[in-house]
């Protein structure tokens, strides 16, 4: 409330439907999505970026994609491990960096 001006929540909700998961594992995506490191909880406060929450250790990202049809592509019909990787080692520099 100390705050003057605008502000902007950017909040994390995962969709059974679009994202094509069992509804009953909705609160275990979004949990998933900030232990992998994938959606970091962070803050900006003058001028700076504070983080929140910085997991660890960090779940393989590999947990999280598996749980969503939207990243079947990843691991069927053939598994894209060099992708998989990728997405991975993109998290992992973003943490090097941040945290």
């Amino acid at each position: 409330m100390s705050f003057r001006g605008p502000r902007l929540l950017h909040a994390l909700a995962p969709c059974p439907t679009g994202w094509d998961f069992d509804p009953k594992d909705m609160v275990e995506i979004g949990r998933l999505a900030v232990r992998t490191g994938i959606f970091p909880l962070k803050e900006h406060v003058d001028g700076r970026i504070l983080h929140t929450r910085v997991p660890r250790p960090r779940v393989p990202v590999e947990e999280y994609l598996q749980r969503q049809g939207r990243f079947a592509h990843l691991f069927a019909p053939t598994r894209n491990q060099p992708l998989i990787d990728a997405i991975q080692a993109s998290i992992d520099e973003y943490w090097r960096t941040a945290a």
